[in-house]
């Protein structure tokens, strides 16, 4: 899948160079090659590569995966989290490799996310930063358990692109997104739900439209929050596998809310 966007209002990617703890947070630039690996251990260990190009003061993007509204724009996409609000939290050997590792918490209700980056910056601590890890593990205080996790490793990070990698290739039509609308954010953006550090994701901001159409009533907050994250991850794993170009797609159907055991048994 190849995903080009510009001419829309940009969302800065880098925090302000402001100390935390004796160190600025890093700061990737205003204009970044990377490649990454998403991984999602709850859709049976599920691996997405990745390459993203990034120009801020071009206001363009481009992201190749497998090798909008007025009031809700689409944004040219970072690949790279916002550290606002990112706390230094130790040193660290990631791969081999010694890491500044940055630390965020989130808590909204009952989910409780804590985010961790893997920053290393080869020229000292006022140069640009170089990623190679980014971590989400989310807690359920309801539930008391640890519900959600992903990771994205990244690589080869240069902090430059070429030009004329953001034009589209010959033969290569635009079309619409098809419906439901709730889910065009989701498919012009889909990195974005990763990187972003808000605990309420577009993904589980659709589960309200899912228990809508398939008239879902539990019989609990507990039952809810444990079937809002059933769905959360069934549909990461719809969109992961729409985005391989495969001879076929899927959908979210009236079984996402449903664990594993639970289609198993019923298949």
């Amino acid at each position: 899948m190849w995903l080009l966007l510009a001419g829309f209002v940009l969302l800065l990617c880098a925090a302000d160079a402001t100390p935390v703890g004796g160190r600025t947070v890093p700061d990737f630039g205003k204009m970044y090659h990377v490649k990454g690996v998403l991984s999602l251990p709850y859709s049976d260990s599920e691996t997405e590569p990745f390459e993203v190009w990034y120009d801020l003061e071009g206001n363009r993007s481009r992201i190749d995966y497998r090798n909008s509204t007025k009031e809700d724009p689409i944004r040219p996409q970072a690949a790279l989290p916002d550290l606002q609000g990112f706390e230094f939290e130790k040193m660290e050997n990631h791969t081999g490799v010694l890491c500044e590792v940055w630390k965020k918490v989130t808590q909204v209700g009952h989910k409780k996310n804590t985010y961790r980056l893997w920053v290393t910056r080869p020229e000292g601590n006022d140069s640009l930063a170089t990623p190679h890890r980014f971590e989400m593990v989310g807690f359920n205080t309801l539930l008391e358990s640890y519900n959600d996790k992903y990771t994205i490793d990244y690589s080869d990070f240069s902090p430059h692109t070429e030009s004329d990698i953001f034009i589209r290739p010959g033969g290569m039509t635009c079309r619409e997104f098809p419906d439901p609308v709730e889910e065009h954010q989701i498919l012009a953006n889909p990195i974005q739900d990763y990187v972003s550090t808000s605990p309420i994701s577009h993904a589980h901001r659709l589960f309200g439209p899912f228990m809508k159409k398939f008239n879902r009533q539990y019989k609990s907050a507990k039952e809810q929050e444990e079937r809002e994250n059933y769905f959360v991850h069934a549909f990461r794993h719809v969109h992961t596998v729409n985005r391989a170009g495969l001879t076929y797609s899927l959908g979210i159907n009236d079984f996402a809310d449903w664990s594993d055991t639970e289609r198993r048994r019923y298949h």
